[in-house]
């Protein structure tokens, strides 16, 4: 079965998705997913949304892409059961460690590997199926290719971005400090949670700074060569009946940093182009509302990371100024 998952950014945003065709969503549990809070979602409109999604025959995904502290485990563990209680039907995890825990104490629910965890080839692929896990998300700096030899190597089941690098940066997602080197400021999240804002992989969100123009020098010299440290995702089409073809069990679309209109848009459009390429259909006349959706996209991105690098040059400045 091909499922088609969507963003939750906000209860508005997952609901839209649900009303535009997708049969998943995942969301963000309020200081566990890497996200800022104005894109995550409290317990309460967790439940609301799964009974929601319940009620019409689709489910929902809780992305906890945070790696606990040692004395946050419990806590931890104490989210996991209460989101299976509410009838979540998988969880996505980064930390390794943590897929043994969740796999032996709730035999029943999905384990997705985050595309931060930073996978990098077919033997990572192998080493989180012996932990338990059942999906791995493709990283977006993957192509066709990369996913057919998983495929071939592996009996995981394949949740592949509906976007993709077109070159390859220097950053993976799930591996890079950069911004918690930058600037971090701590304080207690829900239920006594560390949060470090600046460090996505402590509960905050990162700053972007790799999206920013840099210099390079070498030694006293500027060099030619001044490149942003990860390029930006382009969404996908022409890919998309390859994917197909290879039995792809989930298309994830990204976006819950974006406006609700437009993902809703992006989700009306994949249900559209993942129904042709299922009944064999090409996809060459999706090209025109591509283009178009591709130009939103990107202006969206370029607004936020613009301003999320601004903060964090702010944040800089009042440090030292201190």
């Amino acid at each position: 079965m091909t499922i088609l998952m969507a963003p939750g950014g906000t209860l508005a945003m997952a609901m839209a998705s649900f009303e535009r065709g997708a049969d998943s969503v995942y969301v963000g549990p309020r200081g566990w997913s890497r996200r800022p809070a104005t894109d995550e979602l409290d317990d309460g409109e967790i439940a609301e949304l799964i009974g929601e999604a319940a009620r019409a025959g689709r489910d929902v995904r809780i992305a906890i892409n945070v790696m606990p502290a040692p004395d946050e485990v419990g806590l931890f563990l104490d989210r996991v059961t209460a989101f299976a209680a509410m009838g979540a039907g998988g969880i996505m995890l980064c930390d390794p460690g943590l897929i043994p825990l969740v796999r032996g104490r709730f035999p029943g629910l999905d384990i997705h590997v985050s595309v931060t965890a930073g996978v990098f080839n077919v033997e990572d692929v192998r080493f989180y199926d012996e932990l338990g896990a059942d999906y791995v998300v493709l990283p977006y700096r993957w192509g066709v290719a990369e996913a057919a030899q998983i495929r071939a190597a592996s009996p995981m089941k394949l949740e592949a971005f509906l976007f993709q690098n077109p070159h390859r940066g220097r950053i993976c997602p799930g591996r890079c400090y950069s911004s918690s080197y930058f600037h971090v400021k701590h304080l207690r999240g829900d239920g006594d949670k560390d949060v470090f804002l600046g460090s996505a992989a402590r509960g905050g969100s990162c700053y972007r700074i790799c999206r920013g123009q840099w210099s390079l020098t070498a030694g006293e010299r500027l060099h030619p060569d001044s490149p942003r440290l990860k390029g930006s995702p382009e969404l996908l089409l022409w890919e998309v009946p390859e994917y197909v073809a290879m039995g792809v069990e989930r298309f994830k679309v990204p976006g819950r940093e974006r406006t609700a209109p437009l993902v809703a848009d992006i989700v009306g459009f994949y249900r559209r182009v993942v129904d042709a390429a299922l009944a064999g259909e090409g996809v060459e006349g999706f090209a025109p509302e591509w283009l178009e959706l591709k130009a939103r996209w990107s202006g969206e991105r370029e607004h936020r990371d613009g301003a999320r690098i601004g903060r964090a040059e702010r944040a800089g400045r009042i440090e030292v100024a201190a």
